[in-house]
């Protein structure tokens, strides 16, 4: 795609973004190595998704394995399902990091690294997420959730009134095996996800295997769109594009918490994504004539569409507004015409969704419901609990439910302050409309009342296809790492000397197969 000419580069694109120049194509030995690579990846991912019919996050009633004399078998050896789920779980990951030189074109210390092409990183990628996408859900149980939200959907007026047990009742099969928490807590989802769960409940009825194999469907779609999306938009960034393929869609967190856990980020991300090529590649063209309008349109619907699944991913409609504003000036009356066609189209494609799915507006009234439960992968959230239990520990009394509004109210005015600066920024032209995005979503996340693992994906989709410098990259690979890691495979925690004894199992599993690969790599030798 053709570039918006940019004025000198700001603060935050020096420090984040350059060109990546051609590393060439890796040599036969290191070939050999990915090989390998991939086939220890794929081996693990297939070991987690056997070790899922045990240790999976599995469903409370209708388990298709409970009472199966062969596959039964794992649900009554936890301690066994529980350290092989967790020994490829460790081993995916460590595959990926060892991936890291030939996707990078460089190693940790800095030596140039041939770059493997798009092809061979697609295989690596569909043989990893294939076992994953056939075995029983891991990591999160939001998916029984989204089948019970389906159901109520299909039953009251008012989709966002009531939760789980006050809308079906504690019997009904659906809200049986939603979690403790969730299962008072009304529908949070944007009417384009409401839809998406109203038509899968029509399908599927109260059959919780066939909606989780829908709900699993839509999931790897929004997958696919993010593997389509995110080399085209590192393509119009100057990154390289299997850089940004590796970084953002083979990563862990996507294998395991958007394919395997099924979230409904992924279809989030995947809209935002195709949004953003199309709408960019609209303001590129070198004349305004009628196919960028109708490009533009459709790649803001898109955007749009993302924001109706959860609403954080609406700043991206400023950013494209910005560019767009650009190119027509450098006032504020090019951002006033700007500002009312993005308010224009994505209000049109708002009134679409709300109508066509009988939405309503109440999913407005519950944005902030998910923020009773206190995160400690939020910063905010985390430090207004423990200055509530200094507070405590002082005698001054229990304040940390005053503190938390407070640390969490001025946490999203900087956040909002933040994220008007990179607007600004973007009509400026010292950043790329990807970058202030992606930068703006950092954080955004990192200002969030409730902090999630996959959360990091919201920044990292639009970073990884523009931040190319090694002092961004190398940080949110380690926590990209540790927080693919964070999460148990059946969602909850299991007893604590089940855990204990399979990690330290994987522990020993993860090392062997590191000595093996490094001291006899003939072990593992192409035929």
């Amino acid at each position: 795609m053709p570039r918006i000419p940019r004025h000198a580069p700001g603060v935050v694109t020096a420090r984040l973004h350059a060109a990546e120049p051609d590393t060439g194509t890796p040599l036969d030995a290191e070939l050999a190595r990915v090989g390998r690579i991939r086939r220890i990846g794929t081996t693990a991912s297939v070991t987690m998704a056997v070790g899922a019919l045990g240790a999976g996050a599995l469903p409370v009633l209708q388990n298709p394995t409970a009472g199966e004399r062969l596959f039964g078998i794992w649900l009554r050896l936890q301690h066994s399902s529980m350290a092989i789920t967790l020994a490829g779980m460790v081993v995916v990951t460590f595959c990926w990091l060892l991936l890291s030189p030939y996707a990078l074109g460089r190693t940790p210390f800095g030596r140039r690294s041939g770059r493997i092409d798009r092809v061979t990183l697609d295989r690596i990628i569909a043989s990893w997420a294939l076992p994953l996408a056939l075995a029983p859900p891991m990591f999160s149980k939001d998916v029984y959730s989204y089948l019970a939200q389906g159901a109520i959907a299909n039953t009251l007026d008012d989709p966002y009134a009531l939760g789980p047990v006050s809308a079906l009742g504690a019997t009904h099969p659906l809200a049986i095996n939603v979690p403790d928490v969730w299962r008072d807590t009304p529908n949070q989802y944007g009417p384009l996800f409401l839809g998406v769960q109203k038509a899968i409940h029509a399908l599927t009825g109260d059959d919780v295997i066939a909606g989780t194999v829908l709900h699993r469907a839509v999931a790897v779609f929004g997958v696919l769109l993010l593997g389509w999306a995110v080399p085209r938009l590192a393509e119009y960034c100057g990154v390289s594009d299997v850089a940004a393929l590796w970084l953002a869609v083979a990563n862990p967190l996507v294998l395991f918490h958007l394919i395997s856990g099924i979230h409904s980020e992924s279809l989030m991300m995947g809209l935002l994504a195709v949004g953003l090529v199309l709408a960019l590649r609209a303001l590129d063209a070198p004349t305004a004539v009628r196919r960028p309008v109708l490009l533009f349109c459709l790649g803001t619907a898109l955007i749009t569409g993302s924001a109706l699944v959860k609403l954080p991913t609406v700043v991206a409609l400023g950013f494209v507004g910005m560019a767009l504003a650009r190119r027509w000036g450098s006032g504020w009356r090019a951002i006033g015409k700007a500002a009312g066609v993005m308010v224009a189209v994505g209000g049109a494609t708002a009134a679409v969704a709300v109508v066509a799915t009988s939405a309503g507006f109440g999913w407005i009234t519950k944005l902030g419901a998910a923020t009773s439960i206190r995160s400690w992968l939020s910063p905010p959230t985390a430090l207004g609990v423990l200055s509530g239990g200094i507070g405590q520990y002082l005698g001054l009394g229990d304040h940390t439910a005053q503190i938390l509004v407070m640390v969490q109210t001025a946490a999203l005015v900087v956040a909002a302050a933040f994220t008007l600066r990179m607007l600004f920024a973007v009509h400026r032209g010292s950043i790329d409309p990807v970058g202030g995005l992606g930068a703006s979503m950092a954080v955004i996340v990192l200002c969030f009342p409730v902090v999630q693992p996959w959360y990091m994906l919201w920044a990292l989709v639009p970073l990884a296809a523009w931040a190319s410098r090694i002092t961004f990259r190398a940080p949110v690979v380690a926590v990209s790492a540790v927080l693919a890691c964070f999460t148990l495979p059946p969602g909850t925690g299991p007893p604590t000397f089940v855990t204990v004894q399979s990690w330290a199992a994987t522990a020993v599993i993860a090392l062997v197969l590191l000595v093996a690969f490094y001291r006899w790599p003939g072990l593992l030798r192409y035929r």
